[in-house]
């Protein structure tokens, strides 16, 4: 990831693994950006020249056009597609970038997409609320914790995630894929 250059006026959590640095420490350098907001996660794409992704786009690029259950297919098993699932009271984090590639992998070779962090797509809202649809699923979930949604790596889920504020947003089992659209 690219060093960050400014702070966000509500710092609670922001990129809260990297310790208050600009960069992130060398272990998770190659590992998937979380802790930061919906509006962070835009603005991060923004910067690079691309953009979050819709759910259907995301749902395309893990899926394909042929209905598989998982980006690797209909096996959950498959050997090495998959992150080892944690649970407890700390979360180790995310496995590093293509720890799983290729056997994870989506039919057109896009790697990482489920079971790592969910991923922010598609915002939505109406008069009382805001939410955006998470896909993908984390490798963590926390011990003893009911309300907090559980790994999903089957392409026919998603999961909402109400909308408060950056700080609530900022999570350590959500993240980003930044999608840069094809030229006409």
């Amino acid at each position: 990831p690219a060093p960050t250059r400014s702070a966000p006026a509500d710092p609670v959590s922001w990129l809260r693994h990297w310790n208050g640095s600009a960069t992130p420490p060398p272990a998770i350098a190659d590992a998937p950006v979380v802790y930061v907001s919906l509006a962070e996660a835009r603005a991060y794409c923004e910067w690079a020249g691309a953009r979050l992704p819709h759910s259907w786009e995301w749902q395309y690029a893990a899926q394909g056009a042929d209905g598989r259950l998982y980006p690797w297919g209909n096996n959950k098993s498959a050997t090495g597609a998959l992150p080892v699932l944690h649970s407890g009271r700390a979360n180790p984090g995310p496995p590093l970038v293509g720890a799983h590639s290729p056997a994870g992998d989506s039919p057109f070779g896009v790697a990482d997409l489920v079971g790592t962090v969910w991923q922010y797509t598609d915002e939505f809202h109406d008069e009382h609320t805001r939410a955006v649809i998470l896909r993908g699923g984390s490798n963590y979930r926390p011990a003893g914790s009911r309300w907090y949604f559980p790994n999903r790596p089957e392409l026919n889920t998603h999961n909402k995630y109400f909308l408060f504020s950056d700080s609530y947003e900022r999570a350590g089992t959500i993240g980003l894929r930044c999608l840069v659209d094809a030229e006409d």
